[in-house]
């Protein structure tokens, strides 16, 4: 009884793990066709997978507060509004 639980665990991970690389590789291939050879990996990758990169960038630097007052800090340098 106790081989077939461990049989049966077996080969419902590798039935898993198989499913798993079908699912990616079919992704994949509709990628490469809806998207070409060239771009597909941009699209394949950006399902939420990745942090956005993005923020937003002032001359004046980071607005921080410092001391009880406001301001922006720059090089790690302060300068109050």
């Amino acid at each position: 009884m106790l081989k077939e639980r461990a049989l049966s665990w077996y080969t419902d991970t590798k039935q898993r793990e198989k499913d798993e690389k079908q699912n990616k590789d079919a992704k994949i291939k509709s990628a490469i066709m809806k998207h070409g050879k060239k771009r597909y990996k941009d699209f394949v990758n950006s399902d939420g997978s990745k942090k956005k990169k993005e923020f937003i960038k002032d001359k004046r630097g980071v607005r921080a507060l410092h001391k009880g007052k406001w301001g922006y800090m720059k090089n790690k340098k302060f300068k109050a509004d």
